[in-house]
């Protein structure tokens, strides 16, 4: 099953100069529960922007077509998806960036998007926009947060 797990603002905004523009401590840890014991599909700018490398308890793979210092790179979504299956790995997760939402957007089987109720008018990385005929919404919930408004919407494609 591939996954994309996401926080991004009203205006689709997910990063300003390979960062997040907002910082939700429950985002995070909700981020680590769901992805703890899957195989991570990231970009290189994403690896980079980590503060701690690799993610522990999950199998970091980097798709990307320079040199990087991860651990499993490779230069395209077929081969990464192979390899982290080929290891055994079910739970398939992709982080970003946008290429990388975009890319596995049409493969995916669930969606956790976390809405933060801000707008980022300097943002220069967004979340695809999804269709939501083909998304049924399973689960929702708000964080909490004492500065910043944000849920987590669940949802599963529809067969």
């Amino acid at each position: 099953m591939i996954s994309l797990v996401v926080a991004r603002a009203r205006n689709g905004a997910i990063g300003r100069d390979n960062t997040i523009p907002w910082h939700l401590p429950a985002d995070l840890k909700m981020f680590q529960r769901e992805t703890l014991g899957s195989a991570l599909l990231m970009g290189r700018n994403t690896w980079e922007s980590l503060p701690v490398k690799p993610l522990k308890n999950r199998m970091n793979i980097v798709i990307a077509t320079k040199t990087c210092d991860a651990e499993h790179v490779f230069p395209n979504l077929d081969r990464a998806i192979a390899f982290a299956t080929a290891q055994g790995y079910t739970r398939l997760t992709g982080i970003g960036g946008a290429r990388i939402y975009a890319d596995l957007l049409p493969r995916a089987h669930r969606l956790v998007i976390t809405e933060v109720a801000l707008d980022v008018p300097d943002a220069d990385t967004f979340f695809p926009e999804v269709e939501e005929l083909h998304w049924a919404k399973t689960q929702e919930f708000g964080l909490e947060d004492p500065e910043i408004d944000a849920r987590v919407v669940e949802y599963l494609r529809r067969p």
